[in-house]
């Protein structure tokens, strides 16, 4: 097509093909205008006009001085309703004057010679449709040179990225209100939590208010500025359908002053509450802009339902504290179960260290003493919950004797000498001959005073510890007093109680099990006695203890000490520093910090890493700090529960500090279950391992999560390369489809460059999508727009625009394949179809194999896959290992993933991805909504389940009791028997023979014979 030539042919072969536009340019009255009549205009003006009216991508053109405004079809949205058609040939500022003050200048520079601007994501207050509306753009203003050689107008290629801008907004709200509602306590905490949120979205909700259904009708939460008026909040829970209210009654469009909309829990039909919002007055209430607010009362309806949901839960546990008993008589069978393991370990352990006939090695003595330490210290927990079973049962009572008290307790408290002299204290042991002898039990007299000095020993960090014994006329008293951490006032009435810890308590350890004083005080009451504690916290402890002498006869043979002290002092010279061996330093490897307390489990690990990193050994969290704060490591591996800082806290100090919020942490604990793990990633674990542990699983997870953490810098660039190629791509074609001349986000989005092929087989009109082999081999998507222009020999040009689809295209297949799979589960289906059609919709939705777990139990027994039920056992390693990481990772994290996992109330929904990627916020937002309706369907169909088999079970009965019924009448009628009589010959003979009375009824209808 000519760009020049004649007026008439110019007329004829550009403005009436133009479109819409073309036609109202050939049609205004120029003459009237600055321009004058389209027989003056130069060659350069009409060039500019006909590369405008035959683009379908939004162009306009600004000309003269006075900026006039000639446009084409695909800019007339943007002109909206009432600047649309007398923008055309009118000056620039009397159309936009609400902008004037941000293009303005850009124009006067353009024209001024200062060259060509580019505006991304401009935002421009545009009075286009009635009211000001907030609207964001992406355009150039490039010069358009005329006939002299000077700027004649500015050619202005724009795109409009409103929906763009809001709904990634939108989306933001919405991601960040579902992570703010996952573990609300209360629908009331829900309701405030989402009002928080929202506030930080004032460009869309200028106030919220959320009335819950079951409260007095005041809002339980707001925010903004929320004015005093009378919402239809009561016929919104009536019936359940949502009412904007604008500001004009009469009104059907444009702004809205709020919207009503009914909150509902997941698996209800009624309201539980009312969200009302304040819409924004600088955009229309569009079906958009109700869908964002319908999506943030689904995620409040979902975050109260979960609430309300952990409400109930907590009342199951409260009702499970009357199984108290139950579980009192399993401690006591299981600690009896316990001890024949733990002969068999201890013994021969024992034998193999006493073997002088075959003497072991240096290093596997070493080994076997770490076994018999940590042998004995497990028998006497064993031997602690044994007690407390037998107290609980009322089965343990003193065995009395008479016995020297002083004696006794002289001799326990100077076993603990070697102990205090090695962690630098002094022991003073003051405990003069008493004028009688005491009745009383003496091994849990040796108890009581053992754990009373192993505790004095733990929490005094400097002095001295002091044990003395008096007589108080009627009985003795012991005093056992330190001048260690001290106890908080408010503790000291709790310190008696079964598995109490004083919370921040200072100590050389912080392992227990919290029984060890609550023991204590029963062993006391047994004797008789009483115990109290005097407590100033940074000063010292003094525990008193006082028991009657009791009608002591005549000293019995003495008998072997049946507590051995051995146990109690082997932990607490564990608690003590020892010289630490010295790890190995070799230049060149990863360098680890091992935290931990326990000094068996310290060098444990230290000989177990040593051989594979440079190791550096840290006693408790404050101790880590230190060090890395001095020196940053590759990798933290800390243990959680430990003195002065314990692992959360050093995690927490470690995200918090700029210089090392990306250093990788992993926890070891003693705390197993998802919650514990659900803990340690929520804290910011990178890796959360439970002990016992085996060293090759340790060694893998250390080795995965140093890789993660390199791969995570080369990601931070990857993303940002990303970020800088968002824009459309431009190209010019020639006639033998050569590309021209291309823009760096065509060559970006395409990997093609000049002289290369045009990716577009032939010119349309329309925008159409294509796909493209990218040089490096994969696949994108793009919508092209192209037109046909002249070149200044008459030749024709092909100009176009691309844009990268490709995510675009899969997010409208995977909403299609999600709402598909969201209306199947809406209809009732039985329990396999259900599970069938999950499985079938989540892997169409996220594309992968899906698995879904069946029950609550992890790892499942059962899994259900695309055919059919297999066990746990039965699935590829690779699958079963990255599902067990992918429940215990963060999945909001931009990590590569095997896999998505998807929580459900009854199991899980694990998707494994062909190959790793990234989920997208999209993703996540689709699984929060299908898990909703994967949930509601699991429910329906179990109750029409378990409906199903009561009905079986109904009928089962009413036919058992008709066959009675005829077997009764039998006997009466047969053998002169009265009812009672035979009903009581068919149960005495089902009980003889052990089988059902049903079956004994049966052969006595068959045969007619007395039972």
């Amino acid at each position: 097509m000519r760009a020049g030539g004649h007026p008439e042919r110019w007329r004829a072969g550009v403005l009436e093909t133009g479109g819409e536009m073309g036609a109202l340019v050939s049609s205004f009255d120029w003459a009237a205008s600055p321009l004058g009549p389209v027989e003056t205009w130069p060659q350069s003006l009409r060039t500019a006009v006909g590369v405008c009216l035959t683009s379908r991508f939004p162009i306009l053109l600004w000309w003269g001085p006075e900026l006039v405004m000639i446009y084409n079809d695909a800019y007339r949205p943007i002109l909206g309703a009432s600047k649309h058609p007398r923008a055309l040939g009118a000056a620039g500022k009397d159309v936009w004057p609400e902008i004037w003050d941000v293009i303005g200048p850009m124009l006067d520079g353009v024209l001024a010679g200062r060259g060509a601007t580019w505006s991304d994501d401009q935002l421009l207050s545009l009075d286009r449709n009635g009211f000001t509306e907030e609207c964001y753009f992406t355009f150039s203003y490039s010069p358009i040179v005329d006939e002299s050689g000077s700027t004649g107008g500015v050619f202005c290629a724009v795109t409009e990225t409103t929906e763009k801008i809001v709904g990634e907004r939108r989306l933001r709200t919405l991601g960040a209100l579902a992570a703010d509602l996952v573990d609300a306590p209360s629908a009331e905490d829900a309701c405030r939590r989402t009002a928080h949120v929202l506030a930080a979205n004032a460009e869309d909700i200028r106030f919220a208010e959320v009335h819950l259904a079951d409260a007095t009708g005041r809002p339980v939460a707001r925010t903004g500025d929320c004015p005093q008026e009378a919402w239809p909040v009561a016929d919104v829970l009536r019936t359940g359908r949502s009412t904007a209210v604008f500001a004009d009654p009469d009104a059907t469009s444009g702004p809205a002053a709020a919207y009503v909309v009914p909150v509902v829990e997941p698996g209800r039909s009624a309201p539980s509450a009312v969200l009302v919002v304040g819409t924004s007055d600088r955009r229309p209430f569009d079906a958009g802009y109700r869908s964002f607010l319908d999506l943030v009362a689904g995620h409040l309806g979902t975050g109260i339902g979960g609430a309300r949901g952990l409400e109930a839960e907590r009342r199951r546990a409260r009702e499970l504290a009357e199984l108290d008993a139950a579980k009192t008589t399993f401690f006591s069978d299981i600690s009896h179960e316990l001890r024949t393991p733990l002969t068999l370990i201890a013994g021969p352990v024992q034998d193999a260290l006493t073997d002088r006939a075959h003497l072991l090695p240096d290093v596997h003595r070493e080994r076997l003493r770490l076994v018999a330490r940590n042998a004995g210290r497990l028998r006497r927990l064993v031997n602690g919950m044994l007690d407390f079973a037998r107290i609980e049962a009322g089965r343990l009572s003193p065995e009395r004797t008479a016995v020297d008290l002083a004696g006794a307790t002289r001799a326990i408290a100077l076993t603990f000498a070697e102990a205090m002299r090695h962690a630098g204290l002094e022991l003073h042991v003051d405990t003069p001959a008493l004028p009688r002898l005491a009745d009383i039990d003496p091994d849990m007299w040796d108890r009581i005073v053992l754990n009373l000095l192993s505790n004095a020993l733990k929490y005094t960090l400097r002095g001295d510890v002091r044990v003395e014994l008096r007589d108080t006329g009627d009985g003795a008293r012991l005093r056992v007093a330190d001048t260690g951490t001290g106890i908080p006032a408010d503790e000291l009435p709790r310190l008696f109680e079964r598995f109490h810890r004083v919370r921040g308590a200072r100590g050389r350890s912080h392992e227990g099990s919290g029984i060890g004083l609550a023991l204590v005080a029963e062993l006391v009451r047994l004797l008789d006695g009483t115990i109290t504690v005097e407590s100033t916290p940074g000063a010292g402890s003094v525990f008193t203890v006082h028991v009657p002498y009791g009608e002591a006869g005549p000293v019995s043979a003495p008998r072997a000490r049946s507590t051995d002290p051995a146990p109690y002092l082997d932990e607490a010279l564990s608690w003590t520093t020892d010289p630490r061996p010295t790890p190995t330093t070799t230049g060149g490897r990863d360098r680890l910090l091992v935290v931990e307390d326990n000094h068996d489990l310290r060098d444990y690990l230290l000989g177990l890493l040593d051989g594979h990193y440079d190791v550096e050994l840290a006693e408790d969290g404050a101790d880590a700090l230190d060090r890395v704060r001095r020196s940053r490591p590759d990798l933290v591996l800390a243990d959680v529960m430990m003195p002065r800082l314990d692992g959360f806290g050093l995690l927490d100090a470690i995200r918090t500090d700029p210089a090392l919020r990306d250093l990788p942490v992993v926890l070891l604990s003693a705390r197993a279950g998802e919650e514990a793990a659900a803990e340690g990633f929520a804290a910011g674990a990178d890796d959360y391992l439970v002990k016992p542990f085996s060293a090759a699983d340790l060694l893998t997870r250390l080795r995965a999560n140093l890789e993660r953490a390199r791969a995570r810098s080369r990601d931070a660039a990857w993303r940002a390369a990303v970020v800088r190629s968002l824009h459309d791509g431009v190209f010019v074609a020639d006639a033998t489809g050569t590309l021209v001349e291309v823009n760096d986000r065509f060559e970006r989005i395409t990997g093609l460059t000049r002289k290369d092929p045009s990716p577009v087989p032939e010119v349309t009109d329309d925008e159409r999508e294509l796909l493209i082999r990218h040089p490096d081999g994969h696949d994108v998507w793009v919508a092209v727009t192209t037109t046909v222009v002249a070149d200044h020999r008459d030749q024709p040009l092909v100009v176009g625009t691309v844009r990268d689809i490709t995510r675009e295209r899969d997010h409208r297949a995977r909403r299609a394949a999600a709402t598909r799979l969201a209306a199947a589960l809406n209809t009732p289906l039985p329990l396999a179809e259900v599970y069938a059609t999950s499985v079938h919709g989540f892997s169409e939705t996220f594309g992968g194999t899906v698995l879904i777990a069946h029950g609550r139990q992890w790892p499942p027994a059962t899994v259900i896959t695309e055919v059919g039920s297999t066990a746990w056992a039965g699935l590829p390693q690779r699958t079963r290992r990255d599902w067990a990481a992918g429940r215990r990772q963060r999945q909001d994290r931009p990590d590569v993933l095997p896999g998505l996992h998807i929580a459900v109330p009854a199991g899980g929904v694990w998707v494994q991805f062909p190959a790793p990627r990234r989920v997208s916020a999209d993703e996540h937002l689709l699984a929060a909504v299908l898990t909703d309706a994967l949930a509601a369907a699991l429910d329906r169909a179990r109750q029409d389940h378990q409906r199903a088999l009561t009905e079986d079970q109904l009928r089962a009965a009413v036919a058992s009791h008709r066959v009675v019924g005829q077997a009764v009448g039998i006997l009466m009628e047969r053998h002169g028997l009265t009812a009672s009589t035979a009903f009581d010959r068919l149960r005495t003979a089902s009980q003889h023979r052990n089988v059902k009375l049903r079956d004994v009824a049966e052969h006595v209808v068959h045969t007619g014979e007395n039972p």
